[in-house]
């Protein structure tokens, strides 16, 4: 076992491998303003009966990739319920279109019209090139969601044997709709790669959550990870599934820690080149292979640094050779390029304040569930370090400590320590206070505040940090900023200099 914190995002930098690829055309990533795109595609279409959903106003696409939160576009709806968009897939990939589907494949050069009826949500119908498929995955996923409800607290091979059934029973019910609808052989290749997508990720789930309940010894592992050779052969660059991003994070796991499930550290880190040589080598597909990589790369990407990046330029761009994967590399690391150069820019977005300087205008209704905003007009001339966290998170229960020291060691510095609950009762929250004395400013969010946090700063999970400079400026944000990371207290005291 190599290390254990491959999610913690900010303890693992960027990766380079050494074999040998052919040279291709591509400007080494620091010299590439934006990312070669590709023919263009483009999604148009009408929603009808807009008055059943009136606070509904515009219509967004999300393209998954190895950010957060995914490229995002996004659409008015004018008072006919018209929307389109303009994008550039690169390659054959999914994407969702909210509030209408969430799972529809687009391809360089497609064109789609949708239309779709607020009164009727199963109601959806494509027309276009590239309508045949959508329309039978729209078919196909109203009486399909993939799901393993299994229990945690079954044995290892029992819940896999479930599992074999399921999927068993899946393929058969597959077949019955490829008969019935006709289906293309593009949708067959989507399903095929659906289907097992979504069984190998309550597999590759499962090991972990059944140890955090029963505590017990995984001694089965040679039997259970059988499905990985499998899982293998279905990622490739054919067209790219949302679900891969998820279940390539667990398999560069399994590939840096191995399956021993205990979480506490025995030995210190792979060397980045070895670490990154390990990964690259771990797969006789070409495809997955650098895609593992890159996933490993985006980490340092949603940690918002490049510098890594920049430290093995020539061995990555000597080895990521995949269109797809380096467009979407690339426009991850223009983006951090971009927030580093100047982050008052996204700072401003995400806290509104881009709407006073158009407008002059201060209040908003949406601003009364905005705690950090409040904090920021009343605290002028401090940094604030925000920690957003609930009673019953484990993981933020474990940074606690770490954050009361960090906060002892900028005592009497112009900075504030504020901890966000976003979950359970009052009573536990002030019970969880006490117990680990912790200093501060303490603030339990109602439910409004509390969405309006999540949304705002498009948090997914917690623990989750903010860090604001003097002059209210968001410059870092995620959970690479944990208060037991020491590069934290390095930005702090930057912050303060």
């Amino acid at each position: 076992m190599k290390t254990k914190q491959i999610f913690l995002i900010t303890l693992f930098p960027l990766l380079f491998a050494c074999q040998q690829q052919e040279k291709t055309n591509y400007l080494p990533f620091s010299q590439q303003q934006e990312p070669e795109k590709g023919k263009k595609a483009v999604i148009e279409g009408r929603i009808s009966n807009l008055q059943v959903y009136p606070h509904v106003r515009k219509i967004q696409l999300i393209l998954p990739d190895f950010s957060l939160m995914g490229e995002v576009h996004t659409s008015p709806l004018d008072s006919s319920g018209v929307f389109r968009f303009e994008i550039y897939p690169v390659a054959p990939r999914e994407f969702s279109l909210t509030p209408i589907q969430d799972r529809m494949l687009i391809a360089p050069g497609d064109s789609l019209y949708i239309e779709h009826d607020f009164a009727d949500f199963m109601n959806t119908h494509v027309s276009g090139i590239g309508s045949e498929v959508n329309m039978q995955i729209i078919r196909f996923r109203n009486g399909y969601l993939g799901r393993y409800f299994f229990d945690y607290d079954t044995p290892y091979l029992e819940f896999k044997s479930l599992c074999d059934k399921q999927l068993e029973e899946t393929w058969e019910k597959l077949k019955v709709f490829q008969a019935d609808n006709n289906t293309s052989e593009v949708f067959n290749r989507w399903a095929e790669k659906q289907v097992k997508i979504d069984y190998f990720t309550a597999l590759i789930h499962f090991p972990y959550q059944y140890y955090l309940r029963s505590r017990k010894e995984f001694t089965e592992k040679d039997a259970y990870y059988s499905f990985i050779s499998e899982l293998e052969q279905t990622i490739d660059q054919t067209m790219i599934l949302t679900d891969y991003f998820h279940v390539v994070e667990w398999f560069n796991m399994l590939n840096l820690i191995g399956v021993d499930l205990e979480r506490e550290v025995k030995e210190a880190p792979l060397p980045l080149k070895e670490s990154m040589n390990l990964l690259y080598e771990s797969t006789d597909n070409p495809f997955l292979s650098q895609f593992a990589v890159a996933s490993y790369v985006s980490i340092e990407t949603k940690s918002n640094r490049t510098e890594t990046i920049d430290e093995v330029e020539e061995e990555l761009h000597r080895m990521i050779t995949d269109p797809f994967l380096r467009a979407s590399l690339q426009g991850e690391y223009n983006r951090v390029k971009k927030y580093q150069a100047n982050p008052r820019v996204y700072s401003d977005a995400v806290m509104g304040n881009n709407r006073l300087k158009r407008s002059g205008a201060g209040v908003y209704p949406e601003d009364s569930a905005n705690v950090v905003k409040h904090l920021l007009e009343t605290n002028r001339g401090r940094a604030l370090y925000i920690d957003v966290w609930a009673t019953w998170c484990r993981p933020c229960i474990v940074q606690m400590p770490y954050s009361e020291e960090l906060s002892d060691h900028f005592e009497g510095e112009p900075i504030m320590f504020v901890y966000l609950c976003t979950g359970d009762s009052r009573e536990q929250w002030q019970e969880t206070i006490e117990k680990y004395d912790l200093s501060g400013v303490h603030i339990y969010l109602s439910e409004s505040e509390r969405m309006d946090m999540m949304k705002r700063f498009n948090i997914k999970g917690i623990p989750y940090y903010l860090l604001f400079n003097q002059e209210g400026v968001m410059v870092d944000y995620g959970v690479h900023l944990q208060p037991s990371i020491p590069e934290t207290k390095t930005a702090i005291e930057k912050l303060l200099k």
